[in-house]
Formats: C-alpha cells, sequence, structure tokens
C-alpha cells in the first residue's frame, strides 16, 4: 500500500532499512551503515514509500522520482513474495522506474532482473568504494 505520511512509522523504517542493509551487505561496515541513520531519516519523508503489512511492517519500497532508492524487506519475510508485491505496486506508479544495486549483493540483482530490470551501466559508488549497476525498467 502507498503511505502518504510516515511520521508515525519513520522508527521501524529505519530499523528495517538499517538490519536489512547490514544483512544483506555483508562487504560493507556496519559503521557505514550506522553513520547514516541521520540521513535516511531525514530523506525517507521526502520518498514515496510503499509498505506490506502492518504491525509488523514486512517490508517497504522508497521512490524518488521514479527512482527506487530501496527495498528493504525484513529477514523473516524474505522469499516469501513481499518483494515482488511492492515492485509491482510501484510499476502501477510508473511508466520507468531506476535504481542502483551493489554488484555483489547478487540476490538483489537476480531480483531485480526477474522483475524485468536491465543493467544499463557499471558505476562505482562514490561512498563506500563499491561496483554497483545501475537498472532501469520500462512499462
Amino acid at each position: 500500500m502507498l503511505i502518504k505520511k510516515i511520521d508515525n512509522l519513520l522508527e521501524e523504517l529505519v530499523q528495517i532499512w538499517l538490519q536489512t542493509n547490514k544483512e544483506a551487505h555483508f562487504f560493507i561496515s556496519e559503521e557505514y551503515w550506522n553513520q547514516n541513520i541521520a540521513f535516511v531519516k531525514q530523506v525517507l519523508p521526502e520518498a514515496m514509500i510503499f509498505c506490506e503489512g502492518e504491525q509488523p511492517i514486512k517490508g517497504f519500497l522508497g521512490i524518488i522520482e521514479g527512482h527506487i532508492e530501496g527495498l528493504f524487506v525484513r529477514k523473516e519475510f524474505q522469499h516469501s513474495g513481499v518483494g515482488t508485491s511492492l515492485v509491482k505496486e510501484a510499476k502501477e506508479y510508473f511508466d520507468t522506474l531506476s535504481l542502483c544495486v551493489y554488484q555483489k549483493n547478487t540476490n538483489a540483482v537476480a531480483f531485480y532482473q526477474k522483475m524485468g530490470f536491465v543493467i544499463q551501466k557499471k558505476q562505482v559508488e562514490q561512498q563506500t568504494g563499491e561496483i554497483e549497476y545501475c537498472m532501469i525498467w520500462t512499462k
């Protein structure tokens, strides 16, 4: 479901963001994610947020100007269709979606390819020095 106001959900969303990033990105130090909590709290309210589930939220997807900033699903709900459902819902609102995903996050790369995204380019993400793929989906 598309969430219009996330004020009362912000802390829960940040915790899902933090835990999911630490688990999925074993190749990036936990300190990097901890240092970005304040930034995430600042930008999440600016994003279009799609959530799955209530109490607890199973997962969420954030989009800014057609760019998927992130898809985060609690570990216990991964591989249960939550991510697929969120991406499908987002596709109803946009003709084109883009995203960047770390090359080493092979599960995410495969998931997005299965969802119809194609790799447009490969680049080095400046803050982490990790290679990432920029992907796009078009209706």
